[in-house]
């Protein structure tokens, strides 16, 4: 019980604070779309696409692997984490070293020659979040959540406070009069950079290695070896969410493709309700039914859960999109010329929070190298689709290949799963709660373009469909959480 009880604390304080940190950091793109351009704005969002692709690819799995190789060595502890930590040190040097023996080839091909500070600045940041990986991995695996939480708070907290300063209240520039001149991606950039060396100077402590540490090898080939196919997967995973923002940078033309990708990005923002609903059941209510139908063998909870999910989730995209003429001031009107996709990539996020839940028969069962395959297929979708329509249609061909993707990836998992794991799914009623709250939303959608926050009345029908259809399921589910 006491283990449990851990468990459930340690939960709440890693999943709260990155659904906080989530929220806090949302919290900032009304002030940089009001403050950026639309060119401006779609050169952050390409900068951290970048970043979020080569995170993955430098820290090569390590973290997992460290995770891993600790739990099987327990003997050398100690070696382990020397040899991970002195390991990706190295390997972040390397790094260093490349981007500026091919930084002017590199700048060239990323577009980036005229702003050459754009690219060495994320560099930067780049380089101090790889190099914090193994010291938070260090902390979760001594389950030291209070402190873990702590400095990824500061690190929100500190970028949040310095691009108000930058943007807004203009302390700094009292004392460096330079940061004045500065323009909106540096400002940016500089605020991520600042508080990214505040986190690493926090992590310091980390870096102190135990008795008997050494690096070996043979032992971090091991490591990396392991860690590899983790990398490709992740990769796979972060090409299907943002690799259509490359295709918009450099199949649209190039005087207008940082604009088009400014409004793509900042019309893609709107879907965090969705997806920060999406987290909050991943980190609370999915270990509840993983932990039951593992417990008990019985595969009916993740049906009727299904339901229910699909529900509340399906609640969530119906009242997003009749909510539009609310939501749409989260983002300045310059970019409101890309609102015609966002119910499209609700609707996306919407299968793609359904796809989290599905996703559980693989997990169960261990056959996790599934969910690379699925992965996969839809990362084809999205490439092809991309390829083939961003030229034509520009960033609605992008909306249009997320929802393909993530329905393609749903689809899949839900006949893979019952090939190989089977689970009991209501398919009529599953495909009736599909059908009419796509409908629903869509229907949404239509109605506030002419009557705006009066199209929150479809929320009522959706409302009396959700309570016929699964009163008994609630009842049900809400009695064993208590129990």
């Amino acid at each position: 019980m006491a283990n449990l009880r851990q468990l459930v604390r340690q939960t709440a304080l890693y999943g709260l604070s990155s659904i906080l940190g989530r929220v806090l950091n949302f919290l900032l793109v009304p002030l940089h779309t009001m403050a950026l351009a639309k060119g401006e704005y779609g050169v952050n969002t390409d900068l951290y696409t970048l970043i979020a692709f080569a995170i993955v690819v430098l820290t090569y799995g390590m973290e997992t692997a460290f995770f891993h190789f600790s739990e099987h060595h327990k003997d050398q502890g100690a070696e382990v984490l020397s040899t991970a930590l002195i390991g990706l040190v190295g390997s972040t040097l390397l790094f260093a070293l490349l981007f500026e023996v091919f930084f002017a080839p590199l700048s060239s091909s990323l577009r980036y020659t005229a702003q050459p500070h754009y690219l060495r600045m994320t560099a930067w940041i780049l380089i101090l979040d790889v190099l914090s990986a193994i010291p938070f991995a260090k902390l979760r695996r001594e389950s030291r959540a209070v402190r873990f939480v702590s400095i990824k708070m500061a690190l929100i907290g500190a970028n949040i406070l310095l691009n108000l300063d930058l943007f807004l209240w203009g302390y700094s520039a009292r004392w460096f009069p330079l940061l004045q001149t500065l323009d909106g991606p540096t400002k940016i950039l500089l605020a991520n950079l600042v508080a990214s060396a505040l986190m690493l100077l926090l992590l310091l402590p980390e870096y102190r290695f135990p008795k008997g540490a050494r690096f070996r090898w043979t032992l971090w080939t091991a490591m990396a070896g392991y860690g590899f196919p983790l990398m490709l997967a992740g990769l796979a995973g972060i090409a299907n969410e943002l690799v259509d923002r490359q295709f918009l940078k450099y199949l649209l033309p190039a005087d207008t493709a940082f604009e088009q990708l400014g409004v793509y990005g900042a019309v893609y923002k709107l879907s965090i309700f969705l997806v920060l609903f999406v987290q909050a059941f991943r980190y609370a209510a999915e270990p509840f039914f993983f932990r039951l139908a593992r417990d008990t063998g019985n595969r009916s909870i993740l049906a009727r859960s299904m339901n229910l999910y699909a529900l509340l989730l399906g609640g969530v995209f119906v009242g997003l999109c009749a909510g539009m003429p609310i939501l749409k001031h989260f983002i300045d009107a310059k970019f409101w010329e890309g609102l015609d996709i966002v119910w499209i990539l609700f609707l996306a996020n919407w299968l793609l929070g359904l796809h989290a839940l599905a996703s559980m028969w693989y997990k169960l069962s261990g056959q996790t190298h599934f969910g690379l395959y699925i992965t996969l297929a839809g990362l084809v979708v999205t490439l092809g689709v991309n390829l083939a329509l961003i030229p034509h249609y520009g960033i609605r061909a992008a909306a249009w290949a997320t929802l393909l993707s993530y329905a393609t990836m749903l689809v899949l998992n839900l006949y893979l799963g019952q090939r190989h794991y089977p689970v009991s799914y209501n398919w009529p009623k599953l495909g009736l709660i599909l059908g009419l709250c796509t409908l629903l939303g869509y229907l949404g959608w239509v109605v506030q373009q002419r009557f705006g926050v009066l199209a929150l009345g479809v929320l009522i029908p959706y409302a009396v469909l959700a309570y016929r259809s699964e009163r008994t399921a609630l009842r049900s589910i809400l009695s064993r959480w208590k129990t």
